[in-house]
């Protein structure tokens, strides 16, 4: 079921010349509070019945106790069926309202910006612990735990699983923003659970240490992230979040797994549904081009030859699938203006960003690799809840390609849309930095970690001794501990659900 609101967006350049006095006097009208459309949230429902049988996960509910105020308590409770509609209208209300963008904040470019330029280095602090993972294939993964003592916590505490957006890391602004509120103790008023941040290769100071990196559409780290947190913390319920190129990776392993899925549910942020899409969204006009395809284009880049310098002989063995195209990307390197997103995911993600199978990894190109990519052909087979919440006036992930049809027709799937907000935006103006985005994001988990259990307690994970490096040798960077882990029972698929 979709609200009845239709959107038509002009599509040529010449229609957008002809649009910008319109557009500019609705700005003004907004800012002025006189304008109803980009306050209105429109909410898409899953059509299909997906049922949750609710019950304080399993058995368990978050209650306060006077010797263990913020621990996680084994209770009988009531349980009930409800559906996924009536679940997430139910306790996340906020949806059913508005959101009005700061005033000085009042499109989608001006939230976009902010959000990456300003300064959120004094708030929402967090203190992480890190372990790596060293793969099968030879890489490396990073989780990032917190709180710092998080093992002491009661061992069906609940744990937030994290993905970051491109080049990211848990150092974003738009993680700590969630976690410094999660993890902190309900005593305190936080929501007292364990929380990981699932660092893909190369980023946020992880060592690459095999030729594969990353991409918006492999899910088989998170999947062996997973697989490992399920070994480590067996009756703790899992719950995802992503954000951007990870919003996209959660939602395609929510959508792979199906009802094998080891999360109990997820929320999406940002998520780019269609990857041609957004491609098209960003190399098609001037402006995005040059703001966003560029700078994402560069900060790539910048994480290849970082790692590249350290280690090329990873790169330039014979097997490597990006060994050929290195000198483009040396000429990109030496005269990165003008060079675009799709131009770097058209000789290095498509072919490192995944692992070497038949009908993925290396693609022809940038086209194939962003077709295989799309989250939005999985929504079909996800059978947990899982919301998303967009801007329809995101510069990056283009409002006009939302899947609604697919969701509608879904049985898990929840969209909220909001008019403005820019990618991973929503600044409010209630405060400088405040983001309106972080309340729905804790009724939502509020609700799941007290109502739904634990998923997939049967794991096969072999770990390691944690005192080696990515080498096997010594310790590892900045005194983390090492461990090791076989594949999990997770096939990345290449046809869709």
């Amino acid at each position: 079921m979709c609200s009845p609101v239709t959107y038509h967006l002009p599509q040529s350049t010449l229609s957008h010349f002809l649009a910008a006095p319109s557009k500019l006097w609705f700005t003004i009208l907004g800012m002025l509070g006189l304008a109803v459309y980009p306050r209105q949230i429109v909410r898409v429902f899953p059509s299909k019945p997906g049922v949750l049988a609710l019950g304080h996960a399993k058995g368990r509910s978050r209650i306060q106790d006077e010797d263990e105020a913020d621990g996680w308590q084994g209770v009988e409770g009531e349980r009930r069926e409800m559906s996924v509609n009536e679940w997430v209208g139910e306790n996340v209300p906020s949806l059913r309202g508005t959101f009005t963008p700061a005033w000085w904040l009042p499109n989608g470019h001006l939230q976009t910006v902010y959000s990456v330029f300003g300064d959120f280095t004094k708030i929402d602090q967090v203190q992480y612990s890190r372990t790596y993972l060293r793969v099968p294939d030879g890489g490396t993964l990073a989780l990032d735990f917190t709180p710092s003592n998080h093992e002491t916590l009661p061992p069906d505490t609940p744990t937030l699983v994290v993905c970051h957006g491109l080049t990211g890391g848990s150092h974003e602004s738009y993680v700590r923003n969630v976690l410094s509120w999660a993890a902190k103790p309900a005593s305190e008023g936080g929501l007292g659970v364990r929380a990981v941040v699932v660092n893909f290769r190369g980023c946020a100071g992880v060592p690459v240490t095999s030729p594969q990196l990353y991409s918006a559409g492999t899910t088989l780290d998170l999947a062996t992230s997973l697989h490992y947190l399920r070994h480590h913390f067996p009756t703790s319920p899992l719950h995802g979040m992503g954000f951007s190129l990870g919003a996209s990776v959660l939602a395609r392993y929510i959508g792979e797994t199906s009802s094998r899925c080891l999360l109990s549910s997820g929320i999406v942020l940002g998520c780019p549904w269609d990857v041609p899409g957004m491609s098209i969204k960003l190399e098609s006009h001037f402006l995005t081009r040059k703001i966003y395809s560029e700078a994402m284009a560069r900060n790539l880049l910048h994480m290849f030859f970082g790692h590249y310098d350290v280690n090329p002989g990873i790169f330039e063995r014979e097997e490597s699938p990006v060994k050929d195209v290195l000198p483009v990307l040396k000429k990109y390197r030496a005269k990165p203006n003008g060079i675009s997103l799709k131009d770097v995911d058209d000789v290095m993600v498509c072919k490192v960003g995944g692992p070497r199978r038949e009908g993925m990894f290396p693609f022809e190109n940038a086209d194939a690799y962003y077709a295989w990519a799309s989250s939005e052909q999985y929504i079909g087979g996800v059978k947990r809840p899982l919301l998303s919440i967009n801007a329809f006036d995101d510069p990056i992930c283009d409002g006009r390609t939302l899947p609604i049809t697919s969701i509608s027709s879904s049985s898990h799937v929840y969209i909220a849309i909001t008019g403005s907000g820019g990618h991973l935006g929503w600044f409010d103006g209630k405060g400088e930095k405040t983001r309106w985005v972080l309340k729905p994001i804790q009724e939502f988990l509020v609700a799941a970690t007290r109502d739904l259990a634990a998923e997939g307690r049967s794991v096969e994970v072999v770990s390691g001794d944690e005192s080696g490096d990515a080498n096997g040798n010594g310790n590892g960077e900045g005194g983390a501990g090492w461990e090791w882990v076989v594949d999990p029972a997770h096939e990345m698929r290449d046809d869709g659900v």
